[in-house]
This record gives structure tokens, sequence and C-alpha cells, in this order.
């Protein structure tokens, strides 16, 4: 058990000065000035001062002073040759998550006398060694009095007294724990319009949860509107995944953050996921190669936002292999049936995404929901190159409980914060 200073000496964190004098006013300004003492009551505080008496008040600053003028009735303060008990001045309080054993000594080697400080109701003990020491629970406190005996002291001079206060913790170590810091804040609810689920790399179920970054809440389901062969149902018990990330591959359910939106959790989201699996920013490319109806100008808040914390985003409207070059994320939207349309993504450019995203590059893919055509066909081919864990479901989840209005726009706080924690810090926190 090893022994701690918390409130030593006569600077602004101990007990100083307590004047000694003979003849003539000991005042409470005198005092203030003299005799302080640290009043730590504040809730983080491992010990707490605390006044029991009339001798020991709090000023202004938070200090705890302590003033024994007029001891005598007369106004004639502490004198010479003379001694004084003075009990219950002031009480020591465990604040703390330990139990502490407490012990005061004093520095009179400035005058001719004793002072010491004594647990109340014992005038005969002293709390200046270990044997000595008061043993406090954590909420416990003890009222302490003190004991002044002085010599042939010197009238005409005020005499300081050095006192030390230390606290030894006797559970788990030297010392008491840490405050827990305050958890950071994190974005509140997501909007998923017009979604697909996803599904794993087999197309069944994907009930990954080291891979699922997003489900949709347990009032949603999720429904085959174009009566498509590839549609997996999820059953009741199991949560429907929206959002999924394998590595530096991932994949949202919905385009989920273009101007049209107006959740900025949303795009928070998404400029989130692009630092967390960059490890830090970059340049992110957005796609404009494969027909897709939403060009980066459709996202120019989202933009903003990841310009803002150092990103480099840029659109591309030709030559798609050769743009990978000094790129570091890949940003792909499709809505309704706009990249299959064109014809998807050529063998030549699925086969330099995988080279890529095995050189440390970042794959950002968004689906859409088969309602009125989908692309997802065309994304699960790419998907299938980069060898994820994941594809996208031909499918439309829907909630009629938890919405932005209407059924095919599902809300959720579903977030697995326990796999990708950054994923869902709020703006500013990462």
């Amino acid at each position: 058990m090893r022994r701690r200073t918390l409130i030593t000496g006569a600077a602004a964190s101990g007990i100083g000065g307590i004047a000694l004098i003979g003849t003539g006013a000991f005042d409470t300004a005198s005092a203030e000035r003299t005799a302080t003492v640290n009043f730590a009551d504040d809730e983080d505080a491992y010990l707490g001062l605390v006044s029991k008496s009339a001798y020991a008040t709090t000023d202004g600053d938070g200090e705890l002073a302590l003033a024994f003028g007029d001891v005598s009735g007369d106004g004639d303060g502490i004198g010479r040759n003379s001694q004084f008990f003075f009990d219950e001045v002031f009480a020591i309080a465990n604040q703390g998550t330990e139990t502490v054993s407490i012990t005061a000594s004093s520095d009179t080697d400035a005058f001719d006398g004793e002072f010491r400080l004594y647990p109340t109701g014992d005038r005969d003990g002293t709390l200046d060694d270990e044997d000595n020491a008061i043993v406090l629970e954590t909420g416990e406190e003890q009222s302490v009095g003190t004991h002044v005996e002085t010599g042939d002291v010197d009238v005409t001079n005020e005499l300081d007294i050095e006192i030390t206060i230390e606290a030894a913790f006797e559970e788990g170590g030297d010392e008491p724990d840490e405050p827990e810091p305050e958890p950071p804040e994190t974005i509140d609810e997501t909007e998923f319009f017009s979604t697909s689920s996803l599904v794993d790399a087999n197309g069944e179920v994907l009930d990954d949860d080291s891979v699922v970054a997003v489900w949709a809440e347990a009032t949603a389901d999720n429904e085959n509107s174009e009566d498509d062969d590839g549609f997996v149902s999820y059953p009741d018990d199991t949560g429907i995944p929206l959002a999924a990330a394998d590595g530096n591959v991932v994949g949202f359910g919905a385009d989920l953050g273009p101007d049209a939106s107006s959740e900025d959790d949303n795009r928070t989201l998404i400029a989130n996921a692009w630092q967390t699996v960059l490890d830090g920013t970059g340049t992110v490319l957005y796609d404009e190669t494969h027909g897709q109806e939403l060009t980066l100008d459709a996202f120019s808040q989202l933009q903003s936002v990841a310009e803002g914390r150092g990103f480099d985003v840029e659109s591309i409207d030709s030559d798609f292999v050769g743009s990978l070059d000094g790129a570091d994320a890949v940003m792909i939207a499709a809505s309704d049936g706009d990249v299959a349309s064109v014809g998807g993504f050529s063998d030549t450019e699925r086969s330099e995404l995988a080279d890529f995203v095995d050189d440390g590059g970042a794959v950002f893919l968004h689906g859409t929901a088969s309602f009125d055509g989908t692309s997802n066909d065309a994304l699960n081919a790419v998907l299938a190159d980069l060898d994820a864990a994941f594809r996208f479901n031909f499918d439309q989840v829907v909630d009629n409980d938890n919405n932005g209005g209407d059924f095919y726009i599902p809300r959720t706080s579903n977030f697995n914060d326990d796999e990708f924690p950054d994923f869902f810090l709020a703006e500013g926190e990462l």
C-alpha cells in the first residue's frame, strides 16, 4: 500500500499559515490570508474537507479558512504559554471509490509549541502516523479537532504551521480509479429512403454481426415488390441489415445522403464510414460513368461535410479505370435501374476495382429497393469480384411504425456500435 499525498503544504492545495497571536484581535480577514485549506467538495475529488464549526469557514474562493480568534471571549486570540482544544473543527470526507487511511502531520519548528490534529472525541490522539490513521469507507467522514499549545512565542510575529494530510488507498492498488470520461455524442437516427436489405455472399440471410453495421427496427419487414426470383425473405426473429462492412468494402441499401434528404445524421454516417475505413481522410471519387441519375451535385451537402474534415471529393465522368490512380476511395450510388441499364461494370473495371481494394483502396456502394427497377445485380457483380461477405437483396424494406412519413422510408437507430462504434459518432466527435 503506497501512501499518496492529496492535500499538502501552505500552497493552494493545502492547509497553511495558522496564525498564532499573543495579544490583540485575531480577525477573520487575517485568518483567510494565513490559514487556508483547499475546500475539495466537488464530486470528482477523492477527499472533501467540510466545515463543522465557527472556526472553519469557506471564503469566496472555495477555500476552508481556520480562524481561532476571540477564543478567550475578550478578543485576545491564542495566547502565549497556553493550551487550547478545538473539537470538531472540520471533517475529512471520503468522496472516492476506495477505502482510505488518513493521516495528518504538522511542522512546528517555526515556533515554540505544539500543533496537531486529532479525531474528535480523542483529545489524546493524533493523526501523525499510519498507526494512528483514521480509516474511511466510501461516503464516510471523520470530524477533526485541533490542539494548539504555545510556548514562549513571540507575539509580534505571525507564524506559519505547515500541515500535510495524506491518504493511502487500501483496495485495488495505490489510488482510486480515475473518473470515467464522458462518452462521446452519437447520431440519433438514420433514414433509409427506398432501401433494399443486404444478404450474405451466398444469397442467404445475413446474420453475421461482425459484418452488419445497421439493422432496420424490429417493426420493419422486407417485401418482394417486383416478384424477383432473387428475393430473400427475412424471418420475424432476424434483424434486417441495411448497411454492412467487410474490410475496405461498405454497402448501404439506399443512396442515403443526397441533398434531397433532410437527415444530416445520414451524411454524418457516410462520412464517418469513409474516415473509419480509410483510417483518416483522402481523395474520394464519386462515379458518374455508369449512367447514374444522381451526380455529385446531388450530394453537395455530403461533399461539404467531408471536405470540412479534410477529404477531397471529386466526380469522375469518364475513364473510370484510369481515374483510380491516386484515389483512396470510390463511391458508387445507383438509383432504380440506372446502372444496370448501361450494362453495369465491365470485367476490366471490376478487376481493377479488386486490385484497387487489394492495394488499400476503399469502395462504398449504395443500392436501391426493388420497386421501380433496381441496379443491385450490377452492384453484386462488383461485390463478387471484391470477394465481399455481403450482397444486395432484391427487395424493399418497409416499416409502418418507424418511418419518415411513409412505409417505404424506414427510420432506425438500430446500430451495431459494438463492431463499428466510430460509424455512429456525432459530427465533430470522430
